[in-house]
């Protein structure tokens, strides 16, 4: 990839991420959208549900799913939600509220760079279906 295609996908990326946030605003008192800065290159979209008791993550993952939007967890590593690290969970639980609420409640969904201003609005909109659904 040429310098040229970098920086193209950079701002589209970017873009993206300006276009989900303006679409989704009205949902930012239950789900926390990122913070937009053009000095960031965008992976992903990240969202996090601030309000876990009205809007469960897996309820609406699967829904998010069903409608052809891919989700992945935003945090994989918080040594207290990993089997492998469970003799940490006691130690630890209450050193990280912030990152156990984040790994429990974050996740992503994309805003590549061959997301059209369709499929964005595509995104806004069955958002909007599935949050006016669950709340």
């Amino acid at each position: 990839m040429s310098i040229k295609e970098c920086k193209k996908n950079y701002k589209t990326r970017n873009d993206n991420v300006k276009y989900l946030n303006e679409g989704l605003k009205e949902f930012s008192y239950l789900i926390k959208l990122p913070e937009y800065s053009s000095d960031i290159n965008y992976l992903a979209y990240p969202l996090v549900i601030k309000k876990p008791e009205i809007i469960p993550k897996k309820k609406l993952w699967s829904k998010l799913e069903n409608e052809g939007i891919e989700t992945r967890p935003l945090f994989g590593f918080i040594p207290t939600q990993q089997p492998t690290y469970s003799y940490l969970k006691n130690e630890y639980m209450e050193k990280i509220p912030n990152a156990n609420f984040i790994g429990q409640n974050g996740f992503y969904i994309g805003c590549h760079p061959y997301l059209d201003n369709e499929k964005l609005d595509y995104i806004i909109n069955t958002f909007k279906e599935v949050l006016s659904d669950l709340c």
